[in-house]
């Protein structure tokens, strides 16, 4: 398992020691680990290619190497793994603060953790597990570029809204660090649009159904299409300028 450590949680760490909260930040990125690994471990039961886990003061991300076009079903799994291992943990943590291995003093700070981390990791907001959740849905309801689109404005709705809330300085860093992620989303937008229908091409994956749409623009995840009454493929062929 290869896990990065940004530096700017060293620095965290270090301040939080001289400041005296050590604890609290040391049991938060312990959490964000174990949230983290969950993703990690329901990803490998399903073989999704994992690259690493980073580190933030704020938050964790794990990264796969998968393609855009693999099946939502298991990106949730994938998904809820995150949610279910925080759970398993503080459950653990729970018992043995009832059988007194961990004081009181820990165990409420332990618990605020896992609130703030739930209530904040699943606002929609990309990258946040509830942006993915979000995009996920929306994939299911609307075709892909424009559930994507969908995403990104329902994001900076809540990002505005987390601004509104939160004017600590914790707050307005975690707002920087959602705006960044919204700003390359916005910047990728047409390459990952590109990159969706170029795997298409590449993979030929076989999807189950099959729906007639009238242009590129409205081609779903997990489904094949008849494009203007041509097949997929041979649509994507005349698109990438090559034949079968």
């Amino acid at each position: 398992m290869k896990i990065n450590i940004n530096n700017s949680t060293y620095i965290c760490l270090l301040l939080s020691f001289l400041a005296g909260y050590f604890e609290y930040v040391y049991l938060f990125l312990i959490t964000i680990l174990i949230h983290e690994c969950g993703h990690m471990i329901f990803a490998k039961i399903i073989g999704f290619k994992f690259d690493k886990i980073i580190l933030y003061p704020f938050g964790g991300i794990t990264i796969y190497n998968e393609d855009l076009n693999v099946n939502s079903n298991k990106e949730l799994f994938v998904l809820l793994g995150g949610i279910i291992f925080q759970l398993l943990f503080f459950i653990l943590l729970l018992i043995l603060y009832n059988n007194l291995y961990i004081t009181e003093h820990t165990f409420k700070i332990i618990k605020k953790i896992n609130i703030i981390l739930i209530s904040f990791n699943f606002m929609p907001v990309i990258p946040l597990d509830g942006g993915k959740l979000t995009n996920i849905i929306l994939d299911k309801l609307f075709s892909y570029r424009l559930s994507n689109i969908i995403s990104i404005i329902i994001s900076i709705f809540f990002i505005c809204l987390f601004i509104l809330k939160n004017k600590t300085i914790f707050g307005i860093i975690l707002t920087l660090f959602l705006i960044k992620s919204i700003i390359i989303e916005i910047t990728n937008l047409k390459y990952k649009y590109n990159k969706f229908l170029l795997e298409r091409y590449i993979n030929k994956y076989n999807f189950k159904k099959t729906i007639i749409v009238s242009s590129m623009y409205k081609m779903k995840r997990d489904r094949k299409h008849i494009i203007n009454n041509t097949f997929e493929y041979d649509f994507l062929c005349k698109l990438f300028d090559t034949n079968k």
